[in-house]
């Protein structure tokens, strides 16, 4: 992962996108790998790196955001800029899911985006996530309106 993290930081080309993926979980834009690291330490994390053949095109954070371990909060997603727009995310994204049934035994998901983020709404709509709340945030001393979404994951063990 560490050698990870400076390819998937290149993919934020600007404050905005960087801003849009990480909130406010980084004190400054540029990030360095190392920033990314300190993301990641502590238990009940689970980062995840999608790969196509040997090229790295997507991350995704999953965590455990209580002692409750029935719920994942999905943070940190991202695709490759250079391919977004070509299913890579809605992929991602169905393979966490399974992650997090199958493995995890998850019985929820969680995640937040900003309303002006419609490519990943759209995304995260498409592999069944819906609003659960609005809300807003303080980003580099503007207000960002977001959503809350989540999923119910149903058990097929009958």
């Amino acid at each position: 992962m560490p050698s990870d993290a400076g390819v998937i930081l290149s993919w934020c080309k600007d404050k905005q996108a960087f801003r849009r993926w990480s909130a406010d979980r980084y004190r400054h834009y540029p990030a360095q790998p190392e920033d990314m690291m300190r993301q990641y330490e502590g238990d009940n994390l689970f980062p995840l790196t999608a790969i196509s053949g040997d090229k790295i095109i997507g991350h995704i954070l999953l965590r455990y955001p209580s002692d409750d371990k029935s719920t994942i909060r999905f943070g940190f997603v991202i695709v490759d800029n250079t391919i977004r727009g070509k299913g890579y995310g809605k992929k991602m994204l169905q393979a966490a899911i399974a992650y997090a049934q199958q493995v995890l035994k998850a019985k929820r998901i969680t995640l937040g985006v900003f309303c002006d983020n419609l490519p990943a709404l759209n995304c995260y709509q498409s592999v069944g996530f819906h609003i659960t709340v609005e809300d807003a945030y303080l980003i580099d001393g503007e207000t960002w309106k977001g959503v809350e979404m989540e999923m119910t994951i149903i058990n097929n063990d009958c």
